[in-house]
């Protein structure tokens, strides 16, 4: 494996469209979805130290959960955990780890990949990995992936491409985040148009220099600690104390969105962002009748395309109904029609306001 070659999985997440199931001590990326014996962070890691050396792999998380994936993944060392002490989005998180990376590795490559994605193909998946990792080791551009879409879906952010760019690789024309169905129609049909799997690959020297053009304060903010601070401990204490001023805003809007210096790769691995319920049910195993158990037992009589979530001891019995979701847990049951993405930020704010945070 190329020793310059890093991965920095983005695991701080809160998952609040995976609620109940998901919660503030537990979110999504370190729950078992699919009955694999492993988390989407754990399946995550595992995916890509195929791809850059183990030692390389970087969790990027929020201070509250640097014990759990400690827990989850017991072979990674300690400054392979960088602990955001705030929530400020995910231009922060990639500037703190690129700042990071470059500490260890001044010609360091690397690949930002979100912690809760499905891949169905990973042998494609890693040639594609390999290949853009190469192709930003001698080109500074900012490269992300596009995936051909193959219905018009108003959850993914689009990509339209020009014609300019070499090597397979595309310079991006336009970004569309989450449209409407019916321009979400129009961008499957004009052939155009990539779903955007926010995976992003670059050189630390050209994300670096391209976030000290978009974000120069807080740029100049890292530039100041990494150059004042060699011992680690001393660098986090002097970052904590004004992480909070950074930006909330993401690489996409701060960085992606804005800079002329990015390019596509086509991505042909079969890929999904794990983000609802509906997900986890279109990629589950199904019975005769389209119904999942994605955990605990479930007896059905007269159902049709239901998924149900239960502890493992549970048994919960479903009779005429079609289309819903069951969701138990220790101490909250969810009944709902699948699908209904929105119900859950309704959910989890009313009960916020009711109940405090007992049940988050």
């Amino acid at each position: 494996m190329n020793k310059n070659n890093y991965c920095v999985i983005m695991a701080g997440g809160i998952g609040s469209r995976f609620w109940p199931q998901s919660r503030v001590k537990c979110p999504k990326q370190f729950i078992d979805f699919f009955g694999m014996g492993k988390s989407l962070l754990q399946q995550t890691y595992e995916r890509f130290a195929t791809i850059v050396p183990p030692e390389n792999i970087i969790v990027s998380t929020h201070l509250a959960y640097s014990e759990l994936v400690a827990k989850q993944l017991p072979g990674l060392a300690p400054e392979q955990i960088l602990r955001e002490p705030a929530y400020r989005g995910t231009a922060p998180s990639m500037a703190f780890a690129a700042y990071h990376i470059r500490t260890l590795n001044p010609e360091a490559n690397i690949v930002m990949a979100p912690s809760d994605q499905l891949i169905l193909d990973e042998v494609r998946f890693a040639e594609d990995m390999r290949r853009a990792l190469d192709y930003v080791s001698h080109h500074d551009h900012l490269v992300t992936v596009g995936i051909r879409p193959t219905h018009p879906e108003t959850r993914y952010g689009y990509i339209q491409t020009s014609n300019e760019g070499d090597e397979g690789f595309t310079k991006i024309k336009t970004f569309t985040e989450k449209p409407e169905i019916d321009f979400a129609r129009v961008f499957v049909e004009s052939g155009e148009f990539f779903w955007n799997t926010g995976l992003f690959v670059w050189n630390v020297n050209t994300i670096i220099h391209t976030m000290g053009e978009m974000l120069p304060e807080m740029n100049a903010s890292f530039e100041r600690i990494f150059a004042e601070e060699s011992n680690r401990d001393k660098r986090r204490a002097a970052l904590y104390d004004c992480y909070e001023s950074f930006p909330n805003i993401s690489v996409d809007y701060a960085v992606i969105e804005r800079s002329s210096n990015v390019y596509m790769q086509i991505g042909a691995f079969g890929w999904a962002d794990v983000g609802r319920w509906d997900d986890i049910y279109r990629y589950s195993s199904k019975d005769s009748t389209g119904n999942v158990v994605q955990s605990g037992r479930a007896e059905f009589y007269n159902c049709h395309n239901n998924l149900v979530s239960a502890p493992d001891k549970k048994l919960v019995v479903l009779q005429d109904l079609e289309g819903y979701l069951v969701n138990d847990t220790e101490d909250v049951l969810v009944i709902c029609k699948k699908g209904e993405d929105d119900d859950f930020k309704k959910f989890r704010t009313n009960i916020l306001v009711k109940y405090g945070e007992d049940y988050m």
